[in-house]
């Protein structure tokens, strides 16, 4: 007896439009659940990377072509395995790609049962907080007979740093009953489920289930818009108890004579040099294989289409790389087109978090443009920057285009001096896109527009007060020194993350406290805060603060909090990428898990997870 066979004997019609029935109401029930649990706010972002999979694909051994930061995963046995790189438009939820996770039986004469392949992804959350779990999927075979329930597609979730997928405690069916032939797409459908997290670390699984082994079948299942929706890890939420900042003991202070004339108001002065927001600004960190070419890593890449050529490129001619051995190159051309269309446009997006809604933040962008054909007009080809608020790849959304000013326009083979334009603005949000685009105006035929970019940076801008030297109208006056403060050093501080919060420079910070490598502070350290509470101290009692601990931090560390996750910690001389080598991990994926925005900014004494 066959499998078809044997399925009609075991489950008649009146059997299954019973189960049909239970299905149903299980379904209802479950959309409930999900309803009561999936619960969102204004403030979330998804924390999970490339769960719309338009960031790139990489090829992993024993699976096939994956969405870059994700892992994957099969059961083997008897059973072929595909991941692909999804581009038919017929299955794709939204943008330009999805994943396509294949199982088949073709070639064997009888498959093995409980066939499965999935995709995994850790990522860094906020401890004890709850999240939203969604995915859009679509399921294809070419198997339209026998059980109605033999594809299963099923999400779980490990506490912590997980690669394996038999660390699951509990699968959860998405419910999705309805199969498709698999040249005859239907609609995607969605699925939500919450997450409660009890550490800084989760890891989310999605895995396809092809029950029956029955021969020369396939089975086809599109993933798409995977997100994980709740806080963002790096919001700041002041403690609900007293801090430990107490102000140092400050002598009183008393005017030997009156109150000396008043002068006029100082000049401020704005520097904007905290740390970097932008990763990969540089291009030395790598790239990766995309649609239209070679992008820069952390960095996602649009083109408005239409009739004209695009390419992206990993630049290495010293004459247009500002500094170190790359920048990327965006290229728009009409060569081999009779006529091309007006209003070309290609461009880069990356998005950045850490912000402080209301201050002030500057952009930097070194660059040039270069080109052939089209020379009658000296403003053909143009370079502008704008920003969306939140996650978003779509560039068409942006409102606030602005121009970069990078120079005249050199003959393509002939560059002269790069430029840098620097502008400042206001944040919006915690989180934003921003985006860089070069364009080319006219549609005339065999022209080429070369958009090369480097050293992008974006960082915090603070405010002082220089206050000039005027005679004294008076005997002088016994100064008040400014006040101080002092701050505890917690788990996950950085000297520069301490500075920005009372907006002064690391610089500041490290000489006030005889720091003289800025990377090296340790857990429990004192660190006095000056200028904390303004040009004047006011009169505290004596406060005895604790001993100062020593200058280097113990030899000992604390053991790992989770057993058997593989934990390093940074010695001096250690970078990330060697890091990464010598683990056999991608550095990025590295960087993601460990909540590290800038790749080349790490500190000896980091504890960080190897996933």
């Amino acid at each position: 007896m066959n499998a078809k066979a044997f399925w009609r004997a075991i489950h008649p019609r009146r059997q299954r439009r019973a189960w049909t029935a239970v299905s149903v109401l299980a379904v209802v029930i479950a959309l409930l659940i999900v309803g009561n649990t999936a619960r969102t706010s204004a403030g979330d972002v998804n924390v999970l990377y490339n769960g719309d999979f338009e960031d790139g694909f990489v090829s992993t051994p024993g699976c096939g072509v994956v969405g870059q930061s994700w892992g994957c995963f099969t059961n083997d046995g008897g059973a072929n395995y595909g991941f692909y790189d999804e581009q038919w438009g017929s299955v794709i939820a939204s943008g330009a790609h999805s994943q396509l996770i294949e199982i088949n039986t073709r070639g064997r004469f009888e498959g093995d049962t409980d066939r499965m392949a999935g995709i995994y992804q850790t990522v860094k959350v906020v401890p004890h907080a709850h999240y939203t779990f969604s995915l859009k999927g679509m399921i294809r075979t070419t198997e339209l007979d026998g059980d109605p329930w033999r594809y299963r597609v099923e999400v779980g979730w490990v506490q912590g740093v997980a690669k394996d997928y038999r660390q699951v405690v509990s699968w959860q069916d998405v419910g999705w009953d309805t199969y498709y032939p698999r040249e005859e797409p239907g609609s995607f459908s969605h699925f939500a489920t919450g997450i409660g997290t009890t550490g800084d670390y989760v890891t989310v699984f999605v895995r396809v289930v092809k029950k029956w082994g029955v021969p020369e079948m396939e089975l086809d299942v599109n993933l798409d818009a995977i997100a994980l929706t709740g806080p963002p890890v790096y919001s700041y939420h002041p403690p609900t108890s007293t801090p430990v900042i107490h102000p140092i003991a400050t002598p009183v202070y008393h005017p030997a004579v009156p109150p000396v004339a008043v002068h006029p108001t100082a000049p401020s002065v704005t520097s904007c040099s905290g740390y970097e927001l932008i990763s990969n600004g540089g291009f030395e960190s790598g790239f990766y294989q995309a649609a239209n070419g070679m992008v820069g890593s952390y960095w996602g890449a649009f083109t408005n289409g239409g009739a004209a050529n695009y390419g992206f490129y990993d630049e290495q001619w010293e004459r247009v790389v500002a500094s170190g051995w790359h920048g990327q190159l965006i290229e728009i051309n009409t060569k081999g087109i009779s006529q091309g269309d007006r209003d070309r446009v290609a461009g880069l997006y990356q998005v950045i978090g850490g912000l402080t809604p209301g201050k002030s933040y500057e952009l930097s962008v070194t660059g040039l443009l270069r080109g052939t054909g089209g020379g009658d007009d000296p403003y053909r080809f143009e370079a502008h920057w704008g920003y969306t608020t939140g996650r978003s790849s779509v560039w068409q959304a942006v409102t606030n285009w602005q121009g970069l000013d990078l120079g005249p326009i050199y003959v393509r083979e002939d560059p002269g001096a790069l430029k840098t334009a620097t502008l400042q603005f206001v944040a919006p949000s915690h989180e934003i896109t921003i985006f860089i685009r070069g364009l080319m105006k006219w549609g005339v035929p065999e022209t080429e527009l070369d958009l090369n970019l480097d050293n992008i940076s974006l960082r915090h801008c603070t405010t002082t007060v220089t206050h000039p030297v005027y005679p004294p109208v008076h005997p002088p006056v016994a100064p008040h020194p400014p006040a101080t403060c002092v701050y505890v050093v917690k788990p996950g501080d950085t000297l520069a993350h301490i500075a920005a919060k009372y907006d002064i420079s690391t610089q500041t910070l490290a000489s006030a406290n005889q720091i003289s490598n800025p990377n090296l502070i340790f857990v429990g350290q004192v660190l006095k805060v000056p200028s904390c509470g303004g040009a004047v101290a006011p009169v505290y009692p004596p406060v005895h603060l604790p001993v100062q601990p020593p200058v280097h931090p113990p030899v000992s560390k604390p053991q790992p909090p989770v057993t058997g996750v593989v934990y390093y910690t940074v010695k001096a001389g250690d970078n990330l990428s060697v890091i990464a080598a010598h683990y056999g991990v991608d550095l990025h994926h590295l960087a993601r898990v460990n909540g590290i925005v800038n790749v080349n900014h790490i500190y000896v004494g980091q504890m960080l997870v190897i996933p």
